[in-house]
């Protein structure tokens, strides 16, 4: 994620400089914090009744501070609060006869795309129907179809969906006669996927 040092985000211990690292490497991972009552205290006042709200977890040596590693250890779906990229796709297709299926978005590797917004329209009144459809791997899914009407009549679908890296977003028109113009549109944003 671009601009990782800034961690306000994150969930877990935070260092008072973010810029620095906790010495946690791949070969000597953290496994485990050993929490204890501060010196002269018998233990913690932690019962059913009052469960411990939180527990505040300090260098033993004063004035060191804890480091954060920035590189993250597991995948997560992702940062759903940091919109990264707005996505406005548009295609224009100069259609064949019978079916055209236009591909409009291909998320890009490490991020996820939030579609908010579909528009779909052609200069003639030929297609008998258009289909929204997520390609993943090769096979394609029916999000949502209608049939169109006349020429130059716009289609807006606004569903919202999240889609994975590599996944595309694909307008398919039938029924379209050679030379028609297909107008197909595509608006979200993406978000680091990690």
């Amino acid at each position: 994620m671009a601009g990782e040092n800034d961690q306000t985000r994150w969930i877990g211990i935070r260092p008072t400089n973010p810029a620095e690292n906790i010495p946690v490497t791949e070969s000597a991972p953290l496994t485990a914090i050993q929490v204890e009552p501060k010196p002269g205290a018998a233990n913690f006042p932690v019962t059913e009744s009052a469960p411990l709200a939180q527990i505040k977890v300090e260098p033993l040596a004063v004035g060191t501070e804890f480091k954060t590693l920035t590189k993250k250890r597991s995948p997560a779906i992702a940062d759903l609060q940091a919109p990264e990229t707005l996505v406005r796709a548009a295609v224009t297709t100069v259609a064949i006869a019978g079916t055209n299926t236009v591909d409009v978005y291909t998320v890009p590797a490490g991020k996820l795309f939030v579609m908010q917004l579909n528009i779909m329209m052609c200069n003639f009144g030929t297609p008998t129907d258009y289909i929204l459809q997520i390609d993943v791997s090769g096979t394609s899914y029916i999000w949502w179809a209608s049939v169109y009407g006349a020429g130059w009549s716009t289609q807006i679908n606004n569903l919202c969906l999240l889609l994975n890296a590599g996944e595309k977003v694909q307008h398919r028109w039938n029924g379209c006669g050679a030379g028609n113009s297909l107008f197909d549109k595509v608006l979200g944003y993406t978000i680091d996927q990690y």
